[in-house]
């Protein structure tokens, strides 16, 4: 009979967790988020997974007994992946650190956005292929700011990484809120056991998230009669991918961020009417013009967020399908790059 065992085993809450951001005073150098960084409300629980070799397996060493012989532990990183809701405070002025209007700024400081004030009530964030790492300021408005991160399981695990860089997806359907994806690469730190720090409270109306209703998608010539928009996708077109370092202590230096495709943007609107619709017509003839102007606008009470995509062209031919017993057309755009503004991100703030 097998012995009892007496010591209590406890189960972690996951609603004890959280998630602390910080852009960093330095390269190369963690700091703490949890001492003035920023805590943020992500949707479920973040991913944390070794990047590199991890665990090299050394089955081709040959022994005389066969099987393994002792593992090595190699290069490591993390690749860390999450969600969050979509924040913004269209109250104050231009801030380059975007911290007086959301929560995510050290997110959007740490993809090479170009952050620049539009009019007096609007800031603008542009995609562009320049990739320029910088702390603690940004003498250039595409510099890419690296942040450390926190992810504390409250009477658990700790887990750290510092100069981390990254990369969102928009995306959201009728009625619901709309998502970030994060895809974020950063630098190891082992995990540890946690401190059992919580954040301070916030009032969830302060920080309410965005809503994707009252949407209007405009287009000249490439596309009419667009009705009942019911999904959103946006990709940047950016893509992030390790760079290896030997001289670092775990062998991976800052992640890098290319412009890998154009900027896309990918809807599913309805069909009302029995004609040809000019979308097929368009995909066959790769239909393109600089003239014209893809835009997505959403308006939030008295604030307009706009997506502006430059020299738009569908990607594919559009996709017919039924959606809750009526049929839609999938259809997905590119802006192709051409040196201009490729994506223009204009945000309110008033």
């Amino acid at each position: 009979m097998p012995a009892i065992i007496t010591n209590p085993q406890f189960l972690l809450a996951s609603n004890l967790s959280c998630v602390w951001l910080k852009t960093q005073a330095a390269l190369g150098v963690f700091d703490d988020p949890v001492t003035g960084g920023t805590p943020v409300r992500v949707v479920g629980t973040p991913a944390f997974a070794v990047r590199g070799a991890g665990i090299i397996a050394r089955t081709d060493v040959y022994t005389p007994f066969g099987g393994n012989q002792s593992s090595k532990t190699g290069g490591l990183g993390w690749d860390i992946t999450f969600s969050t809701e979509f924040y913004w405070n269209p109250a104050g002025v231009y801030d380059v650190t975007l911290g007086t209007h959301t929560q995510l700024g050290p997110l959007f400081l740490a993809g090479p956005w170009d952050i620049q004030p539009g009019t007096a009530t609007e800031t603008v964030l542009k995609v562009q292929p320049q990739f320029i790492a910088e702390a603690p300021t940004r003498a250039l408005p595409h510099t890419v700011q690296p942040f450390s991160i926190v992810y504390e399981e409250v009477g658990g695990k700790r887990f750290q990484a510092y100069d981390c860089v990254c990369v969102p997806k928009f995306s959201w359907e009728y009625g619901q809120r709309i998502m970030l994806e994060w895809t974020v690469k950063g630098k190891w730190m082992a995990v540890t056991d946690s401190l059992d720090a919580l954040p301070t409270y916030v009032d969830p109306a302060t920080e309410a998230p965005i809503v994707g209703v009252n949407c209007n998608l405009t287009m000249s010539a490439l596309l009419t009669n667009v009705s009942a928009l019911s999904k959103v996708t946006i990709e940047t077109g950016w893509a992030i991918t390790d760079v290896a370092d030997m001289r670092e202590d775990h062998g991976f230096g800052l992640g890098f961020i290319a412009l890998a495709a154009s900027p896309s943007l990918e809807v599913s609107v309805a069909d009302f009417n029995e004609t040809i619709q000019p979308d097929w017509g368009d995909a066959e003839s790769n239909t393109i013009s600089s003239a014209n102007l893809l835009e997505l606008e959403l308006t939030v009470g008295a604030s307009v967020f706009n997506w502006s995509f430059t020299n738009a062209q569908l990607l594919s031919f559009p996709t017919p399908a039924d959606e809750n017993g009526y049929r839609s057309n999938g259809l997905k755009f590119i802006a192709v790059p051409d040196g201009g503004d490729t994506l223009v991100w204009t945000l309110p703030n008033a």
